[in-house]
């Protein structure tokens, strides 16, 4: 028996995502591989769309050219809607206007611009039936985003395209109590040609209905990825995907890091870890910078996806592998550093003071890294100014 769902999602895909051609990408974008899965893949394992009428806004060539229509009838079911667009909009809202036809007037309307993941999974029975309107946030201060300002009850009060007016940047999911009002909206934006640089945004739509007197609210979602361009999608799967564990772990050491060094190991053959030890091999006077390299080198080429170092203090190792291109050490020396040196900064090197950890506190900071991951959102603003910079 058929039955009817209980909302409307639709997914527009039909951007030319020049910035990838630039880079010699020829896939469309939801079709590039992100390490062995989809771009596409990684988004909706972000929505549950169990409830949802699910309505995608293709371009014609990627249906000529790479049988686009045929791959997400594969993965999303044969009652999926397609809604061919052959020309260039003048944005989003106009896109998405496109599927009117398939948008069922009653019932919610979400709309979701896949090109991110988050944690956890958006649930759409988690908007309150109270609210007219809706937006998934994340905290940002980058202009790159839409932002939602809100007052002190948590409603939008104010939303902006391409301009920082809170921290509440809009992950790409966008909630309307209709298809209706979504549409109604809609038309009047463009009716009045309400543009930001030229293109009709969907963000900047929520200033009519607050100006109509209608309830729009915002829910923060704690991890948070763009998948938007080659630089955010590179560093996705070379950074985010690899786990502390899955491939060895780099180690080096200095003469003062030694004992550690070999704590070390057994900590790690403990927690079903394997390693590769890159020196120093006896407890002489050594300078570590001829063993840093040796394991920064590994990471760098993907022999090891993350790694231990360690001297007196942990700062010489940290100060020799933080000059070596692609390599982020944190110092770490307990289980909270070890935490936010991942969760907030993406580390992919540790520098543990010798001086200061004993067996206990490394066997704890390993599980900690293990369990970590990065948060993204806020955080990988600061990662693209890191990148920026480093020679």
């Amino acid at each position: 028996m058929d039955v009817r769902k209980k909302y409307n999602l639709l997914l527009p895909i039909a951007g030319k995502a020049q910035r990838f051609l630039d880079k010699g990408y020829t896939m469309p974008k939801p079709l590039i591989m992100a390490h062995t899965r989809h771009v596409i893949d990684w988004a909706l394992d972000s929505f549950k769309t169990d409830d949802c009428n699910i309505i995608f806004a293709v371009r014609l060539d990627h249906i000529h050219n790479f049988s686009i229509d045929e791959l997400l009838r594969d993965k999303f079911g044969d009652d999926i809607k397609i809604v061919v667009v052959d020309h260039i909009t003048d944005g989003s809202v106009s896109t998405c206007l496109l599927a009117k036809k398939y948008i069922d007037n009653d019932l919610p309307l979400f709309i979701y611009t896949p090109d991110v993941t988050y944690e956890p999974s958006f649930d759409p029975n988690s908007v309150s039936k109270d609210l007219d309107g809706f937006l998934l946030t994340f905290k940002a201060n980058s202009p790159a985003h839409s932002y939602v300002q809100i007052d002190d009850n948590g409603y939008a009060v104010k939303t902006a395209e391409k301009e920082v007016i809170s921290q509440n940047a809009a992950v790409g999911v966008y909630y309307y109590k209709t298809g209706k009002m979504f549409v109604d909206y809609a038309e009047e934006m463009i009716s009045k040609n309400i543009r930001t640089k030229n293109e009709f945004y969907i963000c900047p739509m929520y200033n009519l209905m607050i100006r109509d007197g209608l309830k729009v609210g915002i829910e923060q979602t704690d991890k948070m990825h763009v998948l938007g361009t080659p630089q955010e999608l590179e560093f996705f799967v070379d950074y985010v995907i690899p786990k502390f564990g899955d491939s060895p772990i780099a180690l080096a050491c200095d003469h003062s890091g030694y004992e550690l060094k070999e704590i070390a190991k057994k900590v790690l053959e403990e927690n079903g870890l394997k390693y590769i030890d890159f020196g120093t091999y006896i407890n002489k006077n050594c300078d570590y910078n001829d063993y840093v390299s040796q394991a920064a080198n590994a990471v760098k080429s993907k022999i090891c996806n993350f790694g231990l170092a360690f001297c007196r203090t942990g700062q010489g190792v940290n100060l020799a592998l933080n000059n070596i291109k692609n390599i982020r050490a944190a110092l770490i020396f307990d289980d909270y550093t070890a935490e936010y040196s991942i969760r907030h900064n993406c580390a992919n090197f540790f520098s543990i003071p010798s001086k200061y950890v004993n067996q206990e506190t490394l066997d704890r900071m390993v599980k900690t890294l293990v369990s970590a991951s990065f948060d993204g959102g806020r955080h990988m603003t600061r990662m693209k100014k890191t990148l920026d910079v480093k020679v």
